[in-house]
């Protein structure tokens, strides 16, 4: 496991939601499909500009994780404990985002890196985001982008955001 402290404030966040949502689904064990649902459910993400920047619709897709994870299966555990532990797909997708991280030229992993992550590891997070026709590469692309967007022009593009809502 890659050492929590190249991780920012918003990755570790988004692991500790995921771990919060399984508790409160009353689930022994924390899956990608969390991660995605607190990365999806973060506020201010760079996930969702890069999602909206590829016009995918967030609500539908938090609301169809969320049904996922509110599934009475997935709300089986797995062993009757008390601990709570990590699926090996989650361990393997938040260690494959270190590589993710040094693949971009990047010093942080950082929440995008972690859905990227989710993306590259088999399973149903991805089969997920792939029937919502969000590729990796197109992640990738996006993200390019975004970082090439000075910070001002962001931050006008949130504000005519915010204010078309109204």
């Amino acid at each position: 496991m890659p050492p929590f402290r190249h991780f920012t404030t918003k990755a570790k966040e988004a692991i500790k939601k995921a771990h919060e949502l399984a508790i409160e689904r009353g689930q022994n064990h924390v899956n990608p499909m969390h991660l995605l649902a607190a990365l999806l459910l973060q506020e201010e993400s760079m996930v969702i500009s890069i999602l909206d920047k590829m016009d995918v619709d967030t609500i539908l897709l938090t609301d169809s994780v969320l049904d996922i994870i509110e599934n009475p299966e997935a709300g089986q555990t797995i062993s009757p404990s008390y601990q709570i532990y990590l699926t090996p797909e989650l361990a393997h997708t938040i260690e494959s985002s270190s590589k993710v991280v040094q693949s971009l030229g990047d010093e942080f992993v950082s929440t995008e890196h972690l859905f990227i992550a989710v993306l590259d590891i088999p399973g149903e997070a991805r089969e997920l985001l792939l029937k919502f026709k969000i590729e990796r590469q197109t992640v990738l692309s996006v993200l390019e982008e975004l970082k090439k967007t000075s910070p001002t022009e962001a931050k006008e593009t949130k504000k005519f955001k915010s204010l078309s809502r109204f």
